[in-house]
């Protein structure tokens, strides 16, 4: 509900007494044309509101008279005011950076005179959810939801390629939503709405935007465990035309400030026996014996003549992952010993490597 008692009317430009009584006027007309549910009876204005989101609406207007400016004002219920939003020599504006779920009165006023022409309240749409993928695997897939008050529940609706959308959960009070028990190697589709009551009443937002991903592929180990990660220098990495050069000196690969290993995308940049792949650019998911996952992209690839029969790891040092580095931002714990297996977050054995297919 908006309140009109007392409210000014009155651009900043105005100072003299006449204005002011004219304002006052002004007002008037405003909340008996609120009251009615009409515009300004008479004078040939209308004005309407379309396109109305959970934080935008369109007003539009219509006018017998041909005026030069229009003035564009919201209505603040705190001070009882209304306030400039901005002034055009259209007959539309885009309303932005509402807040979702609120009521919100606008009106138009003659830009030259101050006179008001036509008002128009509305409420915007209560926020859908932002999906995203926030993380995934194999078997599982973690789903950022967004932000939202605790009396909203977020619908969870979930497919699989040529069937139906089905309801898959109902979130309340959290922002994402892990979704498990899943096939490797699969396209998933999600959808969600939020739902909430206002005085008893039912309220749903629109769905989301459908968003799809794709659960990764799991792949074999080799019989040894993988407890020591080898290292490579990337500057040792000197033919310019090639895939592996591009990736590791390009401006999107930096170095960890923390290990010294060169990342892109925030992956850690390493070498793999080839029957784990030879794209350069591949991303993987591998997963140690002490719970920590790290995500990995190949930069390069382990000579077969190096690596046993089936191509899964080096045989010299038993090692299925090898890091390129930069030498001078390695840490002093690796550089007398060669493995970064010693750093707590690259610790243990490799219990999964999963490739991501997407």
């Amino acid at each position: 509900m908006f309140v009109f008692s007392g409210a000014v009317f009155a651009s900043a430009a105005q100072t003299n007494p006449e204005q002011s009584k004219n304002n006052d006027s002004a007002s008037a007309n405003i909340s008996k044309a609120v009251e009615t549910d009409n515009v300004f009876g008479g004078s040939g204005f209308e004005i309407n509101v379309d396109k109305i989101s959970d934080n935008s609406a369109t007003l539009s207007w219509n006018s017998k008279g041909l005026l030069i400016r229009y003035r564009v004002c919201k209505f603040d219920s705190l001070t009882g005011k209304w306030e400039e939003y901005a002034e055009t020599d259209e007959n539309l504006i885009d309303i932005k950076n509402l807040s979702a779920n609120t009521g919100y009165m606008f009106c138009v006023f003659n830009s030259a005179t101050n006179d008001p022409l036509g008002v128009q309240a509305f409420k915007t749409a209560i926020k859908k959810p932002a999906l995203k993928v926030k993380e995934k695997s194999s078997n599982m897939i973690v789903l950022s939801l967004g932000e939202h008050s605790k009396k909203e529940t977020v619908v969870i609706y979930r497919k699989t390629a040529g069937k139906k959308f089905k309801k898959l959960a109902e979130v309340k009070g959290k922002s994402s939503y892990k979704d498990k028990d899943l096939k490797g190697n699969t396209t998933y589709y999600y959808k969600a709405k939020v739902i909430t009551t206002k005085k008893g009443k039912k309220l749903e937002s629109k769905f989301s935007k459908t968003i799809k991903a794709k659960t990764a592929l799991k792949m074999g180990l080799p019989s040894v465990s993988g407890k020591t990660k080898t290292f490579a220098y990337y500057t040792a990495v000197t033919a310019r035309s090639s895939p592996q050069y591009k990736l590791l000196n390009s401006k999107e690969c930096t170095t960890d400030e923390e290990t010294g290993i060169r990342m892109y995308d925030g992956c850690y940049c390493v070498a793999l026996g080839s029957y784990y792949g030879t794209k350069i650019g591949t991303k993987y998911r591998i997963t140690f014996s002490n719970g920590n996952s790290i995500n990995v992209i190949l930069c390069d690839q382990k000579a077969n003549r190096h690596t046993d029969s089936k191509h899964q790891y080096a045989v010299n040092n038993k090692d299925i992952v090898e890091f390129y580095v930069q030498k001078s931002m390695m840490p002093r714990a690796i550089r007398g010993r060669g493995n970064y297996g010693v750093l707590p977050q690259f610790s243990g054995s490799v219990v999964s490597i999963e490739k991501y297919m997407d």
